[in-house]
């Protein structure tokens, strides 16, 4: 399952909430080439990438390396996650998982990769995805509250310290994107969404109605 949401939403909070109260989930791992294990998936993957990787520059800019390591994890990561989830009977909890990746690429990517030449490619990963993810779980607040929390934590982000109108803008923008996203994902079968306002919900009411629903999604054989 993923945890998505704009900063400030209470993301961090219920991921650590949700391990201390069921031990089999457990945070999926990420592209990192620090571990060892995960450099042959990473050079497996941007192999097939390449054409996608020159076409981008031929036609605009180079992909940064987060947008490449992001290319890698929509195309290779499912079968990392599957492997991980089956060897260790877990839950898998991901954050800044493929709705996260794919929402940033479609709004805040290169305008090439959106082109239709890249149709067939954006079209598998929703495919793939919809069949990988059970969950998805969405927090949200409204604007000036995420501005108000952005502004009081120690960490960086793009919009801390902005307008409010570049707050609300930039918000907006992710919200719409996050949207197409799992409207995508939806039109392929899945996963089950659950939405939860934090400013009106708190974050155990918010895992007691996470744990239920894996319960039952389980209970489906998902």
């Amino acid at each position: 399952m993923e945890l998505v949401g704009p900063a400030g939403a209470g993301k961090t909070t219920l991921s650590r909430v949700l391990s201390r109260r069921n031990a089999t989930i457990q945070v999926g791992s990420d592209v990192e080439l620090r571990k060892l294990k995960y450099v042959p998936v990473f050079l497996l993957n941007i192999f097939s990438l390449l054409p996608i990787i020159i076409r981008q520059r031929r036609l605009g800019r180079w992909l940064t390396w987060d947008e490449i390591k992001s290319l890698v994890y929509l195309e290779g990561w499912p079968v990392v996650l599957r492997q991980e989830a089956t060897t260790d009977d877990a839950t898998i909890l991901l954050d800044h998982g493929p709705v996260f990746k794919l929402a940033t690429l479609n709004e805040f990517g290169p305008e090439n990769l959106k082109t239709d030449g890249l149709e067939t490619w954006w079209k598998n990963m929703f495919k793939q995805w919809a069949s990988t993810l059970n969950i998805v779980i969405w927090l949200d607040a409204p604007d000036l509250v995420l501005e108000k929390r952005i502004n009081s934590r120690d960490q960086r982000h793009l919009v801390k310290g902005k307008t409010e109108a570049e707050v609300i803008h930039f918000l907006a923008r992710y919200r719409t994107s996050y949207d197409q996203v799992l409207g995508k994902l939806g039109a392929y079968g899945g996963p089950l969404l659950l939405q939860f306002d934090t400013s009106r919900t708190s974050i155990d009411q918010v895992a007691d109605e996470i744990l239920s629903a894996i319960e039952i999604v389980s209970g489906r054989g998902r």
